[in-house]
């Protein structure tokens, strides 16, 4: 007689059945924890993101509205600019031909020496210090100067090298006359910058004057 080696089915009990279906239920909840977690980091990291993104943005509009500001600011202080840079400019060329001048015309310097002189009150004894090369020239002018201009009982001519050239110093007993080309350049300078500003004043004057009426 055959032998039946056939294993009887197992059918699970009422409190295995019930476990299964807890580890499910626990197993269930368990993922639906994660998905709650993820979706919840996801639209946190998204909020984070769209604040970090807001933020920035923000900061570029805020240096955009600077920079504008400087932007404006300079181009109202533009024609200022240019000009002043045009005058400095202008007197760099006139140094330059006026050095020019004197390369071709070393004789330019005894009407620098003749100004310098009639501006003295005092001039009975007057000591002129010009540039090395100039000295010639100069010396060589004085006695015509003395008879042009009178009053100068001696008057002697020294060699300067801190005087530019077709330059002089005028030096007497009650003080010193700067003839130099630097300071007459310097001079002229402050007179054109001045006369350039007093316009932007007066403009000034006029813009403050319309907006306390404005105001009133």
């Amino acid at each position: 007689m055959p032998t039946d080696f056939a294993l009887p089915a197992l059918t699970p009990t009422a409190h295995q059945l019930a476990g299964t279906g807890v580890a499910d239920a626990v197993l269930a909840a368990a993922h639906g924890e994660a998905d709650a977690l993820r979706e919840a980091a996801r639209a946190e990291g998204y909020a984070a993101g769209l604040a970090a993104a807001a933020a920035e943005i923000q900061a570029a509009v805020a240096a955009l509205h600077g920079g504008g500001a400087q932007l404006a600011a300079v181009a109202a202080d533009l024609p200022d600019l240019l000009e002043a840079e045009a005058v400095e400019l202008a007197f760099a060329i006139a140094g330059q031909v006026l050095g020019g001048a004197l390369d071709a015309r070393p004789e330019l310097v005894v009407g620098v020496v003749r100004g310098g002189l009639r501006r003295l009150v005092e001039r009975d004894r007057v000591t002129l210090l010009v540039h090395p090369d100039d000295l010639e020239c100069v010396r060589a002018a004085t006695p015509g100067l003395i008879a042009e201009l009178g009053g100068m009982e001696h008057c002697e001519v020294q060699a300067e090298r801190r005087v530019a050239r077709g330059g002089a110093m005028v030096r007497t007993a009650e003080g010193e006359v700067d003839a130099t080309l630097a300071t007459k350049l310097s001079q002229a300078r402050s007179v054109v910058t001045q006369a350039l500003a007093e316009p932007a004043a007066g403009q000034a004057e006029l813009d403050a004057a319309a907006l306390e009426e404005a105001s009133a």
